[in-house]
């Protein structure tokens, strides 16, 4: 008792602080503090250490790649991708277990990890050069295949994403190995069916996933679209025997009369690159899956084999069935007939690429014999042309709306004009020289019209890729035998009409490169003297006036110089008189203009002034005085001034 009376007494012997609210303002708790750097002095005389960043040990860095643990793995990619990106390590000495170890991880089963594999993935391709890629991108292939036909089907969906950074960094590595890489594709969404001594393939469907098989479908030959466009640049970049200059001979062969050609091919050049495990591969045997491939035209059969039928199904399940006959699409369905026809589009140009080395059309033959009426009635219904339905929910939101539009963008826009521009191009490829032409006159009618009317309304179009409509109007007014322009001459001509007059008037945007190729287009017309008198004379005469004109603007290509060479070469008398009348203004701008294409600048200018040469030059003294005077006065080199005073003299 008294020990507990002191402790009341202590107590109340304390001083007593009073319990009051601080004022407005200082009832906060003060978070802020001060920190300083702890620099050692010996790292002040190295570089490395000098911006007190985080140092990579690249070594360990890549063994935690095959670390059990996920977030041990992605901790290593997150690191790796930080340093390549800041530039802090020396991947030389790496490079094979770098490569190894991250495109492993593509086959991670986790979902985040495999995506943050191909972000580093993409900044490894983007920090290196592809000659240094090369050596080590079979490991990158062989890692994509496995992916591409693995068991889990989100292994799959994600090895498009791994594909994509492939072809967006190296896509000519991702060429040389497309053999083994389209294979994968067709094993993506079909299996193959043994029916005898044959092999076909079956569509398949994807039960339980969270996007629908169309979907998936369309995802994956989108892809291939791309690899086999990027495959057709590359065949037009190596096929240099096919060289626009003025020295260019083009040889018809003929069996009754002697031939002479040149001892070394042009497209065979020493630069081509032989790779070396194509030359090893027979040492793993015929049946491995890196054996050795056949001959490209026993590639492409494989292709028009295997691809063929299995677009057929693919646009079978989603066009519009028979009983309703409408030509209006879902977006679903226009977006599976873009990629379809597109895919056909470059395997019918990887053909003619082909006949151009081998001078022979036995494979395009084949290709007409076996599958253009099954093209025929599978693609081209009663209700060509086709459009798409774009009707706007009015309970969607705006977000919803703006995704809606973009879709609607992506599948070809609500004319569809890509799909239904690219049928006339693809129908016209498969009846050229074709014995029963005659049985689709009434599809060739619908696809006349429909291109004419596209031509006359270029301005109202909102057409993205003009590229497509000239190769259309090239196989159309061009390409395909007199036969064939004979049968449908009341619809060529009109079509021939509209591509001038849009032509004259501009509507073909010369950014895109359009306006020369349509350009090219009429002046190959009016070089063939049977396509000429076919169509008519008169019909030119507007275009041939208007022709030189293009001389006096900035830039011409010397692909349409050459052209204007060629009708000068033939007499051609309305193009000359138009020609000679331009003289005085083609003077005044010949300094200035600048000539496409050509091997110098000197070099073009004589392709101009060449021309004159086919003119009548029957000058007066006082006009060919007054000539040389205006090119003394517009013209500064005198390389060019002496050599248009010859070309004008008698």
């Amino acid at each position: 008792m008294v020990s507990h009376k002191k402790k009341l007494r202590s107590e109340k012997a304390k001083v007593k602080l009073k319990a009051t609210k601080l004022p407005k303002g200082l009832n906060v708790t003060k978070t802020e503090f001060k920190v300083r750097k702890i620099t050692i002095r010996e790292q002040l005389t190295e570089s490395q250490y000098a911006d007190g960043e985080r140092q990579l040990n690249l070594k360990e860095t890549i063994s935690r790649l095959k670390h059990h643990s996920s977030n041990m793995r992605a901790d290593a990619l997150r690191n790796l991708r930080e340093a390549i990106v800041a530039g802090r390590i020396n991947l030389t000495g790496y490079m094979n277990s770098l490569l190894q170890g991250v495109s492993a991880i593509s086959l991670d089963i986790d979902r985040d990890t495999r995506r943050d594999s191909f972000k580093v993935l993409k900044c490894l391709l983007s920090a290196l050069k592809t000659d240094e890629v090369v050596p080590f991108f079979h490991i990158i292939s062989s890692y994509l295949r496995c992916a591409m036909t693995h068991i889990q089907p989100a292994i799959q969906e994600d090895s498009l994403l791994m594909l994509d950074v492939l072809m967006e960094h190296v896509p000519q590595l991702v060429v040389t190995h497309s053999v083994k890489i389209i294979r994968n594709f067709l094993e993506m969404i079909s299996r193959a069916r043994k029916e005898g001594d044959h092999t076909s393939r079956t569509l398949t469907v994807r039960l339980g996933e969270k996007q629908t098989t169309i979907k998936w479908r369309t995802k994956v030959l989108e892809r291939l679209r791309q690899m086999l466009a990027t495959l057709v640049e590359y065949k037009r970049a190596n096929n240099s025997g096919k060289i626009v200059n003025s020295f260019t001979k083009n040889v018809t062969f003929n069996p009754t009369a002697p031939q002479h050609y040149n001892i070394k091919r042009q497209f065979l050049s020493s630069a081509n690159k032989v790779d070396l495990l194509a030359v090893l591969r027979p040492s793993l045997g015929h049946k491995s899956a890196d054996a050795i491939e056949g001959n490209e035209e026993e590639r492409l059969r494989e292709y028009v084999v295997h691809l063929l039928p299995l677009l057929v199904e693919s646009w079978i399940e989603v066009r519009p069935q028979e009983q309703q006959m409408s030509a209006t699409l879902t977006s679903e369905a226009a977006q599976t007939l873009k990629v379809a026809l597109e895919i056909l589009q470059n395997i019918w140009i990887l053909i003619e690429l082909h006949e151009e080395t081998e001078s022979n059309q036995q494979l395009s033959a084949w290709f007409q014999q076996q599958y253009a009426e099954v093209f025929a009635d599978s693609f081209l219904s009663d209700g060509f042309p086709y459009q798409q339905n774009c009707e706007k929910d009015p309970d969607a939101s705006k977000k919803s709306y703006k995704k809606h539009l973009k879709l609607l963008s992506l599948s070809g826009g609500e004319l569809c004009l890509e799909q239904n521009i690219c049928m006339a191009y693809l129908m016209c490829q498969f009846y050229k020289s074709h014995s029963a032409i005659h049985t689709q006159t009434e599809r060739f009618t619908a696809l006349f019209k429909y291109l004419e009317e596209v031509v006359s309304n270029l301005s109202a179009h909102p057409l993205q890729n003009h590229h497509a409509l000239i190769r259309a109007l090239r196989i159309s007014l061009f390409e395909n035998d007199i036969k064939f322009l004979q049968l449908h001459k009341d619809l060529t001509l009109p079509l021939l009409n509209s591509t001038m007059e849009a032509f004259l008037q501009n509507n073909f945007p010369a950014k895109t490169n359009s306006e020369t190729e349509v350009l090219t287009l009429i002046c190959d017309i009016v070089q063939t003297t049977q396509l000429r008198q076919h169509y008519g004379e008169h019909i030119f005469e507007r275009f041939l006036e208007y022709l030189p004109q293009l001389l006096l603007k900035p830039y011409v290509q010397v692909s349409t110089v050459i052209a204007m060479s060629t009708l000068a070469k033939q007499k051609n008398s309305t193009f000359l008189r138009a020609l000679e009348s331009k003289i005085s203004a083609v003077i005044e701008n010949l300094q200035k203009i600048q000539v496409a294409g050509a091997p110098n600048a000197f070099e073009g200018k004589k392709h101009i002034i060449n021309l004159f040469y086919w003119t009548e030059r029957n000058f007066s003294p006082e006009q060919r005085e007054l000539l040389h005077q205006n090119i003394d006065k517009h013209i500064t080199d005198k390389r060019i001034v002496n050599y248009f005073k010859y070309i004008l003299s008698d």
